[in-house]
């Protein structure tokens, strides 16, 4: 088998967006799990540690609302770089400020800059992803998301009790501050790129009397006319309608992934053992062997059987976490989050911009990344109300009803907008 179609995927400036995306994602996966942890050393319930992601991700998602539309008007970079440095800013500050009031303030500074940077990134990702490999293209992005999503909690956890939650911190400060290093460096080389092949594009005088520049000649693409782009205006201008069922759906399946990174270093806790470790490492691992496997799938047949399947298998982990008491309970609940979370998360993203315009991705991005971190909030809030009540085992029970909702919907949904396309073909 030929190397080609990957190295079409595989670009120089893809494999440097994804060390941005995965050092980005990791230091926030590493607070989801390990600031919990760290709160509660400080003496907060519950209910004010489900809040701290609440309130970070109500931030974000009014920084997702404006970011798309942002992003598409005014540029990529400079919204993924100034996100970052707010990121930084707010996780060093936790450790300088250790108040539970105070942590609460900083982790809502978090989400603003959480909104901005992951919006960009994923806006990144569409745009030079080959659009005829784009959902197998995403799926590798969203490798990036989903093995942070999996080592970083376990990195999170062995900090912890070596390190202490302070060190912790630091070291997660030091992961983000390495994406805002990377980013101003591609920014650099891809505005010099810019500009060189601008200049190449300048065409001679007499060239131009027919209206077609050298770059149009040679099979560049030419440049927009503005004119012919649509105006939107209102709501339209800042959600992309084609991005919200994905969106939902994804909302649906985040309400169990909240309560997994916010509350099961504290249920394993409770159990007596270290098998949080190992849920996120096979996680890891599991996410990692399917993930080439699922964005080819999705290319040659649709997302209807991965989005349905990907459901179930997350309504299964969140189950087996409640009843799981030791390491190997906990390890095989790591198989079905890797099969589910980590399969759900590269299937809806890419349905949310697959077929969207360029100049439209950032507003569906944001779309589908504003239900994304709806759902973890929503999570967080209701799980450790839940947890309150009743305890951790009949909180994951109860919250695996919105993962087997979305499978529900994802049969009927996808299944038709599959028919209408096959139509259209």
């Amino acid at each position: 088998m030929s190397d080609a179609p990957l190295r079409e995927i595989f670009t120089r400036d893809f494999l440097m967006l994804a060390t941005i995306n995965l050092s980005m994602f990791f230091g926030f996966q590493m607070l989801n799990i390990g600031l919990p942890v760290y709160m509660a050393q400080l003496g907060a319930a519950g209910q004010i540690i489900g809040l701290a992601t609440t309130l970070m991700t109500i931030m974000a998602t009014i920084m997702r609302v404006f970011a798309g539309a942002l992003l598409d008007r005014f540029g990529r970079w400079g919204m993924l770089i100034g996100g970052t440095v707010v990121m930084v800013c707010a996780i060093t500050s936790f450790a300088i400020f250790p108040v539970v009031g105070i942590i609460l303030g900083l982790r809502m500074l978090h989400g603003v800059g959480w909104g901005v940077g992951s919006t960009a990134s994923s806006t990144i990702a569409a745009d030079i992803i080959p659009k005829k490999r784009f959902a197998e293209g995403m799926g590798y992005f969203a490798m990036t998301t989903a093995i942070s999503s999996a080592v970083a909690p376990a990195a999170s956890v062995a900090l912890l009790q070596g390190a202490g939650a302070e060190g912790m911190i630091y070291v997660a400060a030091g992961i983000t501050a390495l994406s805002l290093v990377l980013s101003v460096v591609e920014a650099l080389i891809t505005k010099r790129t810019a500009a060189k092949r601008s200049r190449a594009d300048e065409a001679p005088v007499g060239e131009q009397r027919d209206g077609r520049g050298a770059s149009e000649k040679a099979g560049a693409p030419a440049q927009k006319d503005e004119s012919r782009i649509p105006k939107y205006s209102g709501i339209e201008a800042l959600f992309e309608r084609r991005a919200v069922v994905p969106g939902v759906l994804m909302f649906l399946v985040n309400v169990g992934f909240g309560c997994i990174t916010t509350f099961i270093a504290l249920h394993a806790g409770e159990q007596g053992g270290n098998g949080v470790s190992a849920y996120f490492l096979v996680y890891a691992v599991v996410t990692l062997v399917s993930r080439p496997y699922i964005g080819k799938l999705i290319d040659r047949y649709g997302y209807r059987v991965p989005a349905i399947l990907s459901t179930l298998c997350t309504a299964g982990t969140l189950a087996l976490i409640g009843v799981s008491s030791n390491t190997l309970m906990f390890a095989c609940s790591g198989v079905l989050g890797g099969l589910g979370i980590g399969t759900a998360m590269g299937t809806y993203q890419s349905m949310a911009v697959a077929n969207v315009e360029p100049q439209r991705r950032g507003v569906a991005t944001s779309t589908y990344m504003t239900a994304f971190d709806l759902g973890i909030a929503l999570g967080s809030l209701v799980g450790g109300v839940l947890a309150d009540m009743f305890g951790y085992t009949i909180m994951y029970f109860t919250v695996a009803i919105f993962p087997i909702a979305a499978s529900v919907i994802s049969a009927v949904v996808i299944k038709s907008e599959t028919k209408e396309r096959e139509g259209q073909s």
